[in-house]
């Protein structure tokens, strides 16, 4: 399996980047992951470089708290059952376009609640690392 982030934007705060590191460390152990940061303040622009990562090869998935919501056990089996590369889009402050949301296969929300594009990114790296642990049948994710 191979996964690959992108995150429109920066990440700031040290105290987001710090954790996320150490679930990027974890969850290479057993997958493929990559993270690409977007940045550029130009919203047509952005939408153009976040486009050109949905190809017919990958299995591309946009952040909205508008998309479908999963347990963690849900999440693991559906990103497990995905027979392509995953490619998860965080969007701006701003979210995503509309055309880009309509142009992936999937629309995946953490929660109903609009969080920063910070902390959206921070989660879903934890969500990943449980599913991975989850997979593997880890003490990580308690019943």
């Amino acid at each position: 399996m191979k996964i690959k982030v992108l995150v429109a934007g920066k990440i700031k705060e040290k105290c987001y980047s710090d954790k996320a590191k150490k679930y990027l460390r974890w969850i290479s152990r057993d997958i493929s992951i990559e993270v690409i940061f977007l940045k550029d303040n130009d919203l047509k622009r952005l939408d153009k470089k976040q486009l050109h990562y949905i190809t017919p090869d990958v299995f591309s998935i946009a952040m909205s708290e508008h998309g479908k919501e999963f347990s963690s056990v849900d999440f693991s089996n559906f990103i497990f059952d995905q027979k392509k590369e995953l490619i998860f889009i965080i969007g701006p402050p701003d979210g995503l376009t509309k055309y880009l949301i309509k142009s992936t296969d999937f629309i995946l929300s953490l929660s109903k609640f609009t969080v920063p594009h910070e902390l959206a990114y921070l989660v879903l790296l934890e969500q990943i690392y449980r599913a991975v642990s989850i997979r593997n049948g880890s003490k990580y994710h308690r019943v």
